[in-house]
């Protein structure tokens, strides 16, 4: 057997596909509709799988150039000492080895400051903080629609670039 992830997930789906889902009752409606989901779950990571290492990058970057373009922290010690994790944070995002891990420290840490500055920071600061972040969240969103969008639940999935596209 060769151990590529995509190769052994697609004998899973076929295996799902070709003897179990036939052998389901088709009366049990709950049973039907989730063998559906899940055949759909592994269709998409099957397609997900050459661009994982590329969108936890991108999504990595894209913070990192955020919390890159923050001022100078301003507040009390709840903002001083979240801005001051959130520096040593991203030092250790540089080095990172798995960056989906390193995004989400980072963006937890960047949650913290949001937290903190809302507590005891400068007023200004706390927009400009706010303001980076929601511009983030933004292109983030549209990043993780167009990630899901072949699920087909987007209410514009139209509108939405592909993930290929994005992630370029």
């Amino acid at each position: 057997m060769t151990p590529d992830p995509a190769i052994r997930l697609q004998s899973v789906l076929n295996t799902f596909s070709q003897v179990i889902v036939p052998a389901i009752d088709p009366n049990n409606a709950l049973a039907v509709e989730q063998c559906g989901v899940m055949a759909a779950q592994l269709a998409m990571l099957i397609e997900h799988m050459p661009m994982i290492g590329a969108y936890h990058r991108t999504c990595l970057n894209d913070l990192a150039q955020i919390v890159d373009g923050l001022p100078e922290a301003a507040g009390g010690p709840q903002t001083m000492a979240a801005a001051e994790t959130l520096a040593a944070d991203r030092a250790q995002a540089r080095d990172a080895t798995d960056d989906r891990a390193a995004f989400h420290q980072l963006g937890l840490s960047l949650e913290r400051l949001m937290r903190a500055a809302a507590a005891d920071g400068d007023p200004a600061y706390r927009r400009q903080v706010d303001g980076a972040v929601l511009a983030f969240s933004e292109r983030q969103s549209l990043r993780s629609r167009s990630w899901f969008n072949s699920a087909g639940f987007d209410h514009c999935e139209a509108e939405v670039p592909p993930i290929a596209e994005l992630l370029a």
